[in-house]
């Protein structure tokens, strides 16, 4: 499961890092358990033991995402499938 591979950055988030530069994010913990978020974490697993969460995304697009996810955009509801969507996003 994901939570396992999480690093506790506070009591609000979680510390996750994104595309090849690295880019470090505070994620707040309402976002966390977005099935798009998720879908991409899994999608970029973790090798094991690495307490880090790096998501193999660009970092346009990870901002693009958090943008449709802090101002509620109804799009990500209309996907049938939320796979696709992260595909879209996955590197």
């Amino acid at each position: 499961m994901v939570e396992d591979q999480r690093q506790h950055c506070n009591k609000n988030g979680e510390t996750i890092y994104v595309g090849s530069s690295r880019r470090r994010y505070e994620i707040d913990s309402k976002y966390l358990n977005h099935p798009l978020l998720n879908a991409l974490i899994e999608k970029s697993k973790q090798s094991p033991g690495d307490s880090t969460i790096s998501i193999k995304c660009e970092v346009i697009l990870f901002d693009h995402l958090l943008w449709m996810l802090e101002n509620g955009d109804p799009n990500l509801a209309a996907y049938d499938s939320l796979e696709e969507l992260a595909e879209l996003y996955f590197q």
